[in-house]
């Protein structure tokens, strides 16, 4: 015997221009069974001869679950796809109307195993010169002409100054062999610069750039030797040699082989810049890449999905979370199993689930056919969306209290909650909540049934059991380095706005009204969280920029600075009502209640963080009040200054220089974030070179240092001979001194308040 397999489709819409993916309405697929029909997804809103990239993709499918396309008319597989056959991805550029006859024709293939499948599509506008790489859902930019090419060190600071949908750029990493393949495919050239070196001690070799920088590749040169297990390396037979202690960098193809080599950076050469930081396609966060995501079910799984809304500048896939299950009034973990986050913030904990059931404090009723009308149902309140029932306080038996019945199942009429309403001597009385009306002449319980003016008589004999509940879970959140997280959640721009706004008319007397434009601002500011802030707060604030007294005590515990809490409560909270809640840093949230009618259960929650005066690392609300009163934490164009780093080697030091122009911007505070390795480097002071009487700080955290201005008494600017000098002793001899030292973060916030954005040269 055959059996269905259902599928829910989830519509997920996205916003821009008009651009979106739409998804057909839910379908039943039976299982074992081929070129089953899963067409209705559709792209509008896209240009008509733009040349588009889609992609088609099944997540985690159960064993057999396959997909194929039948018209293929128009389209080209991008690289390492086919067209034809059976598959779980599929990635092709065509045209909207090319893409849209081939969603049309789309066939799913299930095999014998069933359960939770995800259907994603997704389209871009594919510009010329880009390529999309379908396994990691990375962007790549083959710079290969005579005018762009350049010495590694050039093309390693020229790829971290782009950017693409939303993303910024870094010279492309090889870490696979089917990124190998795919470099060797789509860049037209030989001898290309990717991000691999060992400029710093010869032989050892690390990436150089994007999500794995600093890993180690290999500890000794030659082509085998020092090769580090689990990481990808493809060197050429003899190579790399390190010729002439110079030659500290690699280049893939070398001569058009499928291998490496080491050159030195005097060679000009061509390189290609890589965007994108996650490993699977379906966590990408590209902007102007529009999706929906379909979740599928066989219809007898109860799942649990959760989605948690961060601030723009928050990696939602370097968080985890585990699921947690109260027993004896205890919150613990129900699998030591962690759950990544993807990249819009879901998670599926489906299968972490503690589904055993626990005796309830409510009853639940069941009704069979009788001789009494013991139930009275009144007419539909079409504008509520609701019945009255009353049911005859005869039929409770002993220790069963009317206010304790929370389920009813009436006949074949009604199947789920009911919410009491009253009682008197003879009558307890209930609303049940329903968009659409009981359908009394359909019921197989007719001879039960009778019409009178305004309600129906049910001759009903009731049933009552204790309602057998769920337990209640709850959910954690967990990420590695919360300090360095942390430190580029309160920045100089966080502080400014919070002094603006305790001294109500601004810092100078001379602003309108107050800075803040939501109550979760306010919740974000109080960092004392006793229910006021005021100047106690700001001065907090100012003291863990400075680095002499840390927010949160200092500690790497996540839940001394993060908030957690329900979309729907998030959204109510204003600037009159902040401090009637509560406003406890915690990364857990409970309780989460299952729902006993209902298999599928999505929770939705917004995280927001202490300190974070500015919402730039925190969930916007939804609410038309927050988005028209607030546009903190929103860079244009318009706020925009230039900075510029260097490093030398002098006298056993390595010494970084800052310089900062302000252009033509009225400049009162900036931070830098500067990282450091601290296997090589110790850190020794900083030096500041500024105007305008500011608070100069330099903090060393251990594997960065924190440094800035910030001038919070209206007097003076920071200028355009702004200057910092960080020296770091060096613990072992080197050569030199790139790649020991970078830029892991900015702000910087002027005169009135708006947030900048540092553009580094």
């Amino acid at each position: 015997m055959k059996k269905l397999l259902v599928i829910y489709f989830l519509l997920i819409p996205f916003l821009g221009f008009g651009q979106s993916v739409s998804a057909p309405d839910p379908k039943s697929f039976l299982q074992s069974t081929n070129g089953q029909d899963a067409s209705g997804f559709e792209l509008s809103g896209f240009g008509a001869t733009e040349t588009l990239l889609a992609s088609i993709s099944l997540v985690n499918p159960p064993s057999g679950t396959t997909f194929n396309i039948v018209t293929t008319t128009g389209l080209t597989a991008a690289s390492g796809f086919t067209l034809s056959g059976n598959k779980t991805r599929l990635v092709v550029t065509g045209t909207m109307g090319n893409i849209n006859n081939a969603l049309a024709s789309l066939k799913v293939n299930t095999g014998s195993v069933v359960g939770n499948v995800q259907l994603s599509v997704a389209a871009t506008v594919n510009p010329v010169g880009f390529f999309y790489n379908g396994v990691n859902g990375h962007f790549y930019r083959p710079l290969t002409a005579t005018a762009d090419r350049t010495t590694y060190t050039n093309a390693r600071s020229r790829s971290l100054a782009t950017t693409f949908k939303g993303q910024q750029g870094y010279l492309v990493t090889i870490t696979s062999t089917s990124e190998e393949e795919f470099i060797r495919v789509n860049v037209p050239a030989t001898n290309v610069w990717f991000a691999a070196t060992d400029e710093v001690i010869d032989g050892r070799w690390v990436i150089d750039a994007g999500p794995e920088k600093g890993t180690l590749m290999k500890t000794q040169n030659g082509q085998t030797n020092g090769n580090i297990q689990g990481v990808y390396n493809n060197w050429c037979p003899g190579e790399p040699n390190g010729s002439n202690g110079s030659e500290n960098y690699a280049v893939a193809k070398w001569n058009g082989a499928a291998c490496w080599n080491d050159l030195s950076n005097n060679w000009n050469n061509p390189y290609v810049i890589e965007y994108g930081t996650w490993t699977n396609p379906d966590d990408a966060t590209f902007t102007e890449f529009y999706t929906n995501s379909v979740t599928h079910s066989n219809g007898d799984v109860l799942r649990a999905q959760f989605n948690f809304t961060f601030g723009q500048s928050i990696d939602e896939t370097k968080f985890t979370t585990k699921l947690l299950a109260q027993s004896n009034n205890q919150y613990s973990p129900t699998t030591n199993v962690s759950r990544t986050l993807n990249g819009l913030g879901r998670v599926d904990m489906t299968s972490d689930l503690d589904t055993v059931k626990v005796a309830g404090n409510g009853f639940r009723a069941t009704t069979s056919g009788g001789q009494v009308e013991w139930c009275v149902v009144y007419d539909y309140e079409a504008s509520n969306q609701r019945y009255q029932i009353l049911i005859d306080k005869r039929e409770f038996p002993s220790g069963v209290s009317p206010n304790s019945l929370t389920n009813l199942k009436l006949f074949d009429l009604w199947d789920g909650p009911v919410t009491y309403q009253w009682e008197d001597m003879y009558w307890a009385a209930y609303w049940i909540y329903t968009p659409t009306e009981f359908n009394f002449a359909g019921s197989s319980f007719t001879s039960n049934i009778r019409r009178a003016s305004f309600f129906w008589g049910l001759q009903a004999e009731f049933t009552f059991t204790q309602s057998q509940n769920y337990k209640s879970h709850g959910v954690e959140l967990s990420t590695t380095n919360v300090a360095s997280l942390y430190n580029n959640v309160v920045t100089v721009s966080d502080v400014f706005i919070a002094f603006k706004e305790v001294s109500n008319r601004g810092l100078f007397g001379n602003e309108s009204g107050l800075e803040f434009g939501s109550g979760i601002q306010y919740m974000n500011a109080d960092v004392d969280e006793n229910g006021i802030f005021d100047e106690r707060d700001t001065y907090k604030l100012i003291q863990h920029l400075i680095g002499s007294e840390i927010i949160g005590n200092g500690s790497n515990n996540l839940s001394d600075y993060m908030k957690i809490l329900p979309k729907s409560e998030y959204d109510l909270i204003t600037k009159l009502n902040w401090n009637t809640k509560p406003n406890i840093t915690t990364n857990t949230y409970s309780p989460i209640n299952l729902s006993t009618t209902s298999l599928l259960n999505s929770f939705n929650y917004n995280v927001f963080w202490k300190g974070d005066v500015n919402m730039s690392h925190s969930a916007q609300q939804t609410t038309p009040t927050a988005r028209t009163e607030s546009n903190q934490g929103i860079i244009s164009n318009q706020y925009i200054i230039n900075a510029e780093m260097w490093t030398e080697l002098k006298d056993n030091h390595v010494i970084g220089y800052i310089d900062v122009n302000p252009l033509e911007i009225e400049l009162t505070g900036v931070q830098f974030t500067l990282n450091y390795d601290n296997s090589i480097l110790e850190f020794d002071s900083v030096e500041y070179k500024t105007s305008g009487n500011p608070t100069n700080f330099g903090t060393n955290r251990g594997t960065f240092i924190i440094l800035g201005s910030i001038i919070n008494n209206g007097n003076g600017l920071l200028d355009n001979k702004t200057q910092y000098i960080i020296k770091f002793r060096t613990k072992t001899p080197i050569k030199n001194s790139f790649g020991l030292v970078s830029i892991g973060g900015s702000d910087a916030v002027s005169l009135n308040g708006n947030q900048l954005k540092v553009k580094m040269n």
